[in-house]
């Protein structure tokens, strides 16, 4: 493992939540859990910079203790939203799902949702009994460079780990950062634990481009990217 530096994130909106609405994809199949898990990713002076939720949130139809049920409410279902920058162009149109980063469900954030449909709330309402929502604790965090836009679009990668380039075991601060940024696909994930005892809820991850032009380096095309209930 190797550590680096850490920063305190400044006022940030909360995470994407991943509003299930609107995305190509098999409508009987289950849909991608809601999880409250990063705030918005940012590149600060060659820098990214990734503000981690202090007490995460994820959805699950595991059998886990009561006790640490929160709730549904915390997690608003969110309809489009562009707070980071998304063209839908290159893999964010392509690389998930027909339409692409375009025509995806997107959270508050601007994140589009892979696997989202249009008619998750039914699948949704149908299984309401077997959701709940329950606090986490972020174990271990990881980010990887995933390769160009052509390697990406090739093969971009299924929800869970990939070969980190970086991590950090539970992280204390706020937000983790990477250095030695250059252009192409990211990937930063978070295997959260239940915030009492040791229930594992895998991980969550954000898939994003790092593109550059005359004034720096910026966020495009983000994507939301989580396991099926």
């Amino acid at each position: 493992m190797q550590r680096r530096s850490f920063i305190r994130a400044g006022v940030l909106g909360l995470a994407g939540i991943g509003s299930l609405a609107g995305c190509s994809g098999n409508s009987s199949a289950n849909p991608p859990r809601q999880s409250e898990v990063f705030n918005q990713v940012q590149v600060s002076s060659g820098t990214i910079e990734v503000p981690l939720v202090a007490d995460p949130i994820v959805e699950s139809r595991a059998d886990v203790e009561a006790s640490l049920n929160v709730g549904a409410s915390v997690l608003p279902i969110v309809g489009v939203a562009s707070a980071q920058k998304g063209g839908g162009r290159g893999a964010g149109a392509t690389g998930r799902g027909t339409g692409g980063y375009s025509t995806a469900p997107h959270g508050r954030h601007g994140r589009a949702i892979y696997h989202g449909h249009d008619d998750d709330d039914d699948w949704r309402e149908d299984h309401r009994d077997e959701i709940e929502t329950y606090r986490a604790s972020h174990q271990r965090v990881g980010l990887a460079y995933l390769g160009s836009d052509d390697q990406y679009s090739d093969d971009p990668p299924e929800p869970g780990p990939v070969d980190w380039d970086q991590t950090w075991s539970d992280p204390e601060e706020q937000t983790v950062t990477h250095e030695n940024v250059q252009q192409g696909w990211y990937r930063v994930g978070s295997k959260l634990q239940a915030e009492q005892g040791s229930h594992d809820f895998g991980w969550e991850a954000v898939d994003f481009e790092v593109d550059e032009d005359s004034s720096g380096y910026e966020i495009e095309n983000p994507w939301k990217v989580s396991p099926r209930l």
